[in-house]
């Protein structure tokens, strides 16, 4: 750890601001380094959606879903095994780590930043074997699914799991499900077993994920980068995910839990760093 103020990526200026090239350099880079090293970093978000769909990354730009500096930050999944040995790593890599950060989430989450904008990034986030925002995503024998990425599902459901979606999550969920077959299975495939037993155990997920999969049917009509092709697409694939979780057989907890409905909290809050 240095004596290195950590900024935010939106504080650095514009001009300072490294290229988009250097975080999907960079992302490759760590993450083939770490494998090197025995060690699990797989990305998330808008660098899975590249490595998976790189067809359709013109389409991608078109929807003008990543914003005027393109990426802010590089988010991994790791094992909450490998979180000392990681540490070192990312030091060796050229990156620094914000104590208070450290010490108030460094059980599940570590974040660590670079101020040589020409060849690193400025912050990198690391999940320890679950993504736990509204809802939770376990990682647990899952990251060896991808050599490079979160699993298709795991990244569809990063979106399904949020209360609030913004703009930028519905390009992402569209994308998806434009793009990926679904299946039963892995495999570059959305799961839909996997994905509807997930959710006919936690009645909470379950109301904001079928909540999310009308919304972004709806939303295809916002993005005028998308023909009626790929509109109808979209909503089909969101309709059998849909039907593919109200048809699995639901727990007794899910029954349970249904009972009070909206009427009590059905996610977790999270705060500016969750």
């Amino acid at each position: 750890m240095s004596d290195k103020a950590f900024r935010l990526p939106n504080d650095i200026p514009l001009e300072e601001y490294p290229k988009p090239e250097v975080f999907i350099t960079e992302a490759r880079r760590l993450t083939e380094a770490a494998q090197k090293e025995g060690l699990i970093l797989r990305v998330m978000g808008a660098f899975a959606v590249r490595n998976y769909f790189p067809e359709y990354i013109d389409l991608y730009n078109q929807m003008k879903r990543l914003g005027e500096r393109v990426f802010t930050d590089i988010d991994f999944a790791a094992y909450g095994k490998q979180r000392g040995k990681l540490v070192s790593f990312f030091e060796r890599q050229g990156y620094d780590f914000d104590k208070d950060t450290m010490m108030y989430f460094g059980q599940e989450r570590h974040i660590y930043f670079s101020d040589r904008y020409t060849e690193r990034v400025p912050m990198i986030d690391v999940f320890f074997d679950r993504l736990d925002m509204n809802h939770c995503i376990s990682y647990l024998g899952r990251l060896e699914l991808d050599p490079y990425s979160v699993s298709v599902t795991d990244l569809l459901l990063q979106k399904l799991q949020i209360v609030q979606m913004n703009d930028k999550d519905y390009k992402d969920a569209m994308l998806i499900l434009l793009a990926a077959p679904l299946a039963e299975k892995e495999e570059g495939s959305v799961n839909l077993r996997y994905l509807a037993k997930l959710m006919a155990d936690d009645w909470g997920f379950y109301y904001t994920a079928t909540t999310n999969l009308k919304n972004i049917a709806d939303y295809t009509e916002k993005v005028e980068a998308l023909n009626e092709e790929q509109r109808r697409v979209i909503r089909a694939k969101a309709e059998q995910i849909h039907q593919a979780i109200e048809d699995e057989p639901k727990s007794l907890k899910w029954k349970l839990r249904a009972m009070s409905g909206t009427k009590t909290r059905w996610y977790k809050e999270v705060s500016d760093w969750d």
